[in-house]
């Protein structure tokens, strides 16, 4: 396991609060509610790299309009196989 870093971190009453609620109705530390919260945010930001990076190829790449008709005829034969 990693070492563990103390610091002090300034918030609001209200935000304190919020923290003070979510960790009693979790049963965790505010030093894991913090860092769950933390890995929360790393994997968003990484999620939105990956989303505007897609977007970017998509731009310089688009798909052809006979790739298009492909996918929605597979789309819609796996569809209509399925017990709606």
């Amino acid at each position: 396991m990693p070492k563990a870093i103390k610091f002090a971190v300034s918030v609001t009453e209200e935000e304190f609060g919020e923290i003070e609620s979510l960790r009693r109705e979790k049963g965790i530390s505010r030093s894991k509610l913090i860092s769950n919260a933390l890995k929360l945010l790393i994997k968003r930001r990484k999620m939105e790299r990956l989303i505007k990076l897609y977007e970017e190829g998509y731009r310089k790449i688009p798909e052809k309009p006979l790739e298009i008709k492909a996918w929605e005829k597979v789309s819609l034969e796996s569809f209509s196989n399925e017990e709606w």
